[in-house]
């Protein structure tokens, strides 16, 4: 399969649309800004079928949701589109929605329709609008010294799939602060999330405490010879907010993880310490629809070995 950035690259320059500079579309709107962000969900891909039918449904919405939350909004409507397959019960879909339902009221949000269809595998896709006079994008709005900060611990949710585990539920977290330079969120990995930001800043030099980031859980529950490290690289959705306020700003409710600033040559330079060793990311992280899954674990501790090459 083709990787997700070169399809997005495809559709782009097709269809004449500007990716990775927010985690939703920013489109200005009557003296405003409507958000708009579209994400599918199935049972296999996301690793949901350990989870009972209300938790998938509040992880989906929740992640669906995060894109908006990441431009410093509040989601307000909510559009869903349900291709259902015969694995399961009109009971079990049902229950589904409630947990959907749980997360969108939590917001204050609105389902306000969609549509039905069938599939070979079901999925459950959503699109979430919000409106936002300043979102918060992944470009910074102002290129000055910053500290880094993650709404929780992180790999919490790969380790739990490298080990053949439920996936655990994220926690509904706030929006953004409105004064946050630039974020996203870590639905591919705190890696992932990571080259969004080299992506689309020139320039830009961060140096992140890996020691600090990763969950405490995260060593505890991995067996010996297991890098707790490879749990910030993997690309399951855990939901996190990362975002970066100007140096020395008081953040409530969330962890700082590092910091950075900007450089005046093109070239960024992302700085990795872990435990005792300073490295580099140089390249974006495994993109884990490009690989088999057999292939999953091996390509995840070559990509934590070569930040240290």
């Amino acid at each position: 399969m083709k990787s997700e950035q070169s399809l997005i690259e495809i559709f782009s320059r097709i269809h004449g649309t500007r990716p990775f500079g927010a985690d939703a579309e920013v489109v200005p709107f009557e003296g405003t800004n409507l958000l708009v962000s579209t994400d599918s969900f199935s049972e296999r891909e996301d690793f949901l079928s350990a989870l009972e039918p209300e938790a998938m449904g509040r992880v989906m919405a929740y992640g669906a949701i995060a894109d908006i939350l990441s431009c410093g909004a509040k989601p307000e409507f909510l559009v869903q589109a349900w291709n259902i397959d015969d694995s399961h019960d009109e009971r079990f879909y049902e229950r589904v929605a409630q947990g959907v339902q749980q997360v969108v009221s939590h917001y204050g949000a609105k389902v306000i329709g969609g549509d039905v269809g069938t599939a070979k595998e079901w999925c459950w896709t959503a699109t979430v609008f919000a409106t936002c006079k300043t979102p918060v994008c992944r470009v910074a709005s102002q290129r000055v010294d910053f500290d880094l900060y993650a709404t929780g611990p992180l790999g919490v949710a790969n380790a739990a799939v490298f080990l053949g585990r439920a996936l655990p539920e994220p926690k509904l977290r706030a929006p953004v602060p409105s004064s946050a330079l630039f974020a996203t969120d870590t639905s591919g990995g705190l890696f992932d999330a990571l080259e969004n930001f080299r992506r689309v800043n020139n320039g830009m030099w961060l140096e992140l405490d890996a020691e600090r980031a990763v969950s405490p859980e995260v060593a505890r529950s991995l067996p010996p010879g297991v890098e707790k490290g490879w749990a910030l690289v993997g690309g399951v959705g855990e939901y996190e907010l990362l975002f970066a306020v100007p140096a020395g700003t008081p953040v409530a409710d969330a962890d700082k993880i590092g910091r950075g600033g900007f450089a005046a040559e093109d070239a960024c330079d992302f700085r990795i310490t872990y435990g005792g060793k300073v490295g580099r990311m140089v390249s974006p992280p495994p993109d884990y629809r490009a690989i088999p899954r057999e292939g999953w674990l091996a390509e995840t501790a070559a990509y934590w070995t070569s930040l240290w090459a």
